[in-house]
């Protein structure tokens, strides 16, 4: 009997357990190959796991600026430009009216010159127009809107409405545009408004300007820029991807301009610009006891409002004009004062004991040094006989002047005219001033490499020669006699809202004997009311007492060496361009004056017939408003 326990094993029972074996050994090496596998999809699961967290977490905040740069603008909310108003009676004078321009938006546009090319065919826009935007376009940042069409008319409001769906990023935008509502009224007063430059930008960096931004260019809304525009506010918007606004995030209100008041009379001005009939020429008016400009006309003029676009007009004509309409001849304009000057120089004389009220002389019609020489000849060729000072201003003999200006020398003249603001800017609240001449020997050597000669001198004594004056520099020196002594600075603003511009007392010109600036003035009297004197032509005894002098500005001197005298008299008078030019000056009521008055015609020929009438007007009817408003 066998016993099974202990039978040895088969070949086949061997084989089974040799392959079971074989299989144990594989499905180790599966898990082991499993388990790397696992450890590697955990690696690049936690890699992806940090980097979903890293885009979503982490660098969330980076990610919405982003977005929000996209979608979030700020735009700056300008208030509307200060008014200019008269403060007499508050009447408004320059105002702001509601005008429409088309706007396009460059950040929101994919294709500009196709846009653009579109809305010329269907609104119409010239070429120049064209030409001018894509010149702003190329030196601006595409985040900003810029101006298409200024001024929209009726018919392109009607035309952008039929197709603004095809311009998403186009629009029209409510603005106000400055209008003068007198036209050319105080024309070189206010000014004109243009589009800023871009010299200008960089100029006013803490004033954030638009680059389609009108700023003031000239007068007054150029010296008073900073109050008339005021302070800047801002919207902060959510807007879609055509620049369409969404919502409003945050609104910071603009700062309101200031506005100005004028101390000029309308009435007054608008008399003066009428006696001036278009003739080139300047009047100015002003209060001697404090400064304050009433009137202030320069001729020919312009409209404003064709610069501030709000009227047509020929703007290439305008500037063209021979007649220079954009220059302001009342503050800019160098005229010799002529015989105007005589007054101030018998101050001098004086001063200095070169004359007195009593001394004569003899006039004959011409002066010569030492009496041989040059001739120096007169306005009345037979003279004026036996001449004292009162006398000489009276008539205005040149003779007089001529013996006064010989005894004394360039030199003195500076000095004495010097405080009585010739020869340098009055400080007006104006651009673009003149300074006028008031010689030196050193000025004559630098402008024409020439000294100084005796007769130059001669020619002061009359007021010709070298020395010239703006008609506002001459209103602020006859300002001085009429005040017996200040001088006060001009001034067009009276007050800025409700706070008042004091006026400014620049000089105190003081004399030795008082009493002689008294004795000016009855001189100055006699010149209207005195048969003899050069403007009794305006005398009425009617009208209030006014004290003046005329001038006749020579713009061909006549002397012996040329052709005779009454030859050359009658070429100038054929040629208007070589007339000589009037001028009168004056001041009134007496004793107790409140205007002073310049009046200048350019080749007017007399002072006397052609400028006093008009200041007389002036101040007879300054001082009836004056008085019915007591």
């Amino acid at each position: 009997m066998v016993n099974d326990t202990e039978s040895p094993l088969s070949p086949l029972s061997m084989l089974h357990i040799s392959d079971l074996q074989s299989q144990e050994s594989s499905l180790k090496g599966l898990k082991r190959r499993s388990k790397i596998i696992m450890v590697f999809l955990f690696i690049i699961s936690l890699a992806s796991v940090i980097q979903i967290l890293n885009l979503t977490v982490i660098d969330q905040e980076n990610y919405v600026t982003e977005s929000e740069k996209n979608r979030i603008v700020r735009i700056p909310v300008y208030p509307s430009r200060g008014l200019i108003a008269l403060s007499n009676d508050n009447s408004v004078i320059v105002e702001n009216i509601v005008s429409q321009k088309l706007t396009i938006s460059l950040n929101s546009t994919e294709d500009v010159v196709s846009t653009i090319s579109d809305i010329q065919k269907s609104i119409g826009i010239s070429q120049e127009v064209i030409q001018s935007f894509f010149n702003v376009t190329s030196s601006s940042s595409r985040n900003i809107n810029l101006t298409l069409i200024d001024d929209m008319t009726e018919e392109q409001v009607a035309k952008y409405l039929l197709h603004k769906e095809r311009w998403p990023s186009v629009n029209i935008d409510a603005y106000l545009k400055r209008y003068v509502i007198n036209g050319p009224l105080f024309a070189h007063v206010i000014g004109y408004t243009g589009a800023i430059s871009s010299q200008e930008r960089q100029d006013v960096e803490e004033y954030r300007y638009l680059i389609d931004s009108r700023i003031g260019k000239s007068g007054l809304e150029k010296t008073y820029e900073n109050e008339l525009r005021g302070k800047i506010g801002y919207r902060t918007l959510e807007v879609d991807v055509h620049g369409k606004e969404v919502r409003e995030l945050e609104k910071v209100l603009p700062s309101k301009a200031k506005n100005i008041f004028l101390s000029l009379d309308k009435e007054l001005q608008e008399l003066a610009r009428r006696e001036l009939k278009g003739r080139k020429g300047a009047v100015v008016a002003l209060d001697p006891n404090n400064g304050y400009v009433k009137a202030l006309v320069s001729s020919p003029d312009y409209d404003p409002n064709i610069l501030n676009e709000t009227a047509k007009g020929d703007i290439k004509f305008l500037i063209s004009d021979t007649d220079a309409p954009f220059f302001n001849r009342a503050i800019s304009g160098n005229y010799p004062p002529a015989s105007t000057l005589k007054p101030f120089l018998a101050l001098l004389g004086l001063e200095n004991g070169l004359i007195d009220w009593n001394i004569k002389i003899e006039d004959k019609g011409f002066f010569q040094i030492n009496g041989e020489g040059r001739k120096y000849r007169g306005w009345k060729p037979e003279g004026h006989g036996a001449v004292d000072l009162k006398k000489a201003i009276v008539e205005s003999s040149d003779v007089y002047f001529y013996e006064l200006a010989f005894k004394t020398t360039v030199d003195k003249i500076y000095s004495f005219l010097k405080p009585f603001g010739f020869g340098k800017k009055t400080g007006i609240n104006l651009v673009g001033e003149g300074e006028g001449v008031l010689p030196t020997r050193n000025w004559k050597l630098g402008m024409t490499g020439d000294a100084w000669y005796v007769g130059d001198t001669i020619n002061l004594g009359i007021g010709q020669g070298y020395i010239t004056t703006t008609p506002l520099q001459l209103a602020v020196a006859v300002s001085v006699l009429a005040t017996k002594g200040k001088v006060y600075k001009p001034s067009l603003v009276e007050r800025i809202d409700d706070s008042f511009v004091e006026p400014i007392l620049l000089n105190q010109v003081r004399i030795k004997d008082e009493k002689n600036w008294n004795k000016i003035e009855e001189s100055m009297i006699s010149v209207i009311n005195s048969w003899n004197g050069t403007a009794h032509n305006i005398y009425n005894k009617e009208d209030v007492l006014i004290a003046g002098k005329t001038g006749t500005a020579q713009i061909k001197s006549l002397t012996e060496e040329n052709l005779s005298v009454q030859e050359e008299y009658e070429d100038v008078r054929r040629d208007i361009m070589k007339r000589d030019h009037a001028i009168f000056i004056g001041y009134g009521p007496i004793p107790n004056p409140n205007l002073a008055v310049v009046v200048v015609i350019e080749n007017g020929e007399s002072g006397s017939a052609v400028a006093a009438p008009i200041a007389k007007l002036l101040i007879n009817n300054y001082q009836r408003k004056q008085d019915s408003d007591v």
